[in-house]
């Protein structure tokens, strides 16, 4: 295919066609697998899916599967995400969920077959509704936390993980004690590995170090650039509204003759009277206060109850 290109070469280009702005492939997404890409912790090992491409997450030069990874937590859904399959759940399957809820409040606008007008009032979401291989009682509609991660050496390449329902408790305790040393989990390069003390997939989160001034200017980077994307992969993008929608709200309303003037003098006093929005404030220093790093990270373990 390459050869097929000879007869155009850049230093070639007629004069119409140069120094113009800076030309992009519009045609990328045509090669790409699309989506975004996910980790999975079945079988309490770390693989990375991209389309249909599945590796394994291995430990230094060997191949040997690794207990853990490090990452930057670049964004989550404060609320709890709800899954449910008719069939039950394996992980690491692609199959889509016959019922799921970004927000836990209710099924998603595309969800295949909502089970329930609310999330609250849904039996798959009841306590009991599910008997575990151990005869314990569980929910048939499976709760997780999606958070956005990226490696701390590929800032700009979000990756979904969700913890599960038994890893919650201590995701939680994992950010209070970020926050009661007053940072963020973006502040923070995390470690996430696996407890081996229970047979079910566990996570644990331990904060090993500190982001570096570069590693901050690529994270903030990164949350404009891949906001989309980051939507996507946390569940908090909007749905898009379907294209006769679309349309309807941007036609022009019409009004009789007689009130069309009185509806322009409305609308202008609505405008006028309407709040001003508020100017932002400015975002604090949030790790600076310290005079030693190493200081720093001695407060950074997390051992403490």
């Amino acid at each position: 295919m390459a050869n097929d290109m000879v007869a155009i070469k850049a230093s070639k280009l007629p004069a119409h066609l140069q120094g113009r702005v800076k030309v992009e492939n519009a045609f990328a997404n045509a090669m790409s697998v699309g989506g975004f890409p996910v980790i999975s912790i079945k079988g309490k090992v770390f693989h990375i899916q991209r389309g249909d491409e599945r590796t394994l997450v291995t430990r230094g030069e060997d191949d040997e599967p690794s207990s853990s990874l490090t990452a930057v937590i670049l964004a989550t859904n404060p609320n709890k995400s709800k899954v449910y399959y008719d069939h039950g759940y394996e992980e690491g399957s692609v199959a889509k969920p016959t019922c799921y809820s970004n927000d836990g409040i209710a099924p998603a606008s595309d969800a295949e077959n909502p089970q329930a007008k609310k999330c609250a009032a849904c039996p798959h979401n009841q306590w009991g509704s599910r008997i575990t291989d151990n005869g314990g009682k569980g929910k048939a509609c499976g709760d997780s936390m999606r958070l956005a991660i990226a490696a701390p050496d590929q800032l700009n390449d979000p990756m979904l993980i969700r913890v599960p329902a038994a890893s919650l408790k201590t995701l939680g305790q994992y950010g209070s004690q970020l926050a009661k040393r007053g940072v963020t989990h973006r502040d923070v390069i995390t470690k996430i590995g696996f407890d081996f003390n229970v047979a079910h997939p566990a996570l644990t989160f331990k904060a090993v170090d500190f982001i570096d001034a570069d590693q901050l200017d690529e994270i903030e980077t990164t949350l404009v650039e891949e906001a989309d994307t980051i939507e996507q992969i946390i569940g908090t993008a909007p749905p898009a509204a379907p294209e006769t929608e679309a349309k309807a709200d941007n036609a022009p309303r019409e009004y009789p003759k007689e009130v069309k003037l009185e509806k322009k003098v409305e609308e202008v006093a609505e405008v006028e009277a309407a709040p001003k929005p508020k100017p932002k404030a400015e975002k604090s220093a949030s790790v600076d206060d310290y005079d030693n790093i190493d200081e720093a990270l001695d407060d950074l373990d997390f051992d403490d109850d």
